[in-house]
């Protein structure tokens, strides 16, 4: 189907007016997002480098402050934040007959995912707004992490749905196994030296004595 006379043409796949546009449609819930991104393992890559580049400084600064073990287990486990969701859902894909379409799905799964921190930041304006005074910065903390959370997992399970042609239980089944394995991964850091327990970090709240 081509485009109406005077209609601004669609930008290609894979570019950055590609990638933009995909990324605010199937945030919005659009199937057709899909096709804004490339298919090719360099896609993947493309997708990853911006959050391998920020672990590189991350774990930069983080051992420049503090050149501990400990740090050293903070930035292994932010690592593997970023690979587990790639490694996983690639060997889901193969078990499903899905990995021609998996390059796709990923390349879209790690751009979709900054659209969370625009939700944090609408959902902070939001709140802040709408919470009547005296509320608690605590209660405040919770009701904003609740939104990022149910916004999250929606999004993971329907680009899953969506990217690699799957029912609502095995995309379900995906955002499962990216839980579990996370979590997996946070018992392993807190019992192994140096004992880095990862939920406190992703846990802590601002101080309920500040908000009164």
């Amino acid at each position: 189907m081509t485009q109406g006379r005077g209609a601004p043409p669609r930008p290609m796949p894979g570019s950055a007016g590609g990638i933009f546009r995909g990324m605010m449609l199937l945030g919005r819930g659009r199937r057709d997002g899909m096709s804004c991104f490339g298919t090719t393992p360099d896609a993947v890559f493309a997708a990853l480098a911006p959050r391998v580049a920020l672990w590189l400084v991350g774990g930069v600064l983080t051992l420049a402050q503090a050149p501990t073990m400990l740090s050293a287990a903070k930035i292994a486990f932010s690592l593997c934040l970023v690979l587990t969701p790639v490694v996983l859902t690639h060997q889901l894909a193969r078990l499903w007959g899905r990995e021609a379409l998996w390059p796709r799905y990923m390349a879209a799964a790690l751009w979709c995912d900054w659209l969370v921190l625009f939700v944090m930041l609408a959902a902070v304006g939001v709140i802040a707004g709408l919470m009547p005074a005296g509320v608690s910065m605590m209660h405040s903390a919770l009701l904003l992490n609740g939104v990022i959370f149910a916004y999250n997992l929606w999004l993971t399970w329907f680009v899953a749905r969506v990217g690699l042609a799957l029912g609502a239980w095995r995309a379900l089944l995906v955002v499962l196994a990216i839980a579990a394995a996370i979590m997996a991964l946070s018992g392993i850091s807190s019992v192994l030296p140096p004992h880095y327990a990862p939920w406190q970090d992703f846990l802590a709240l601002p101080s309920a004595h500040g908000g009164r």
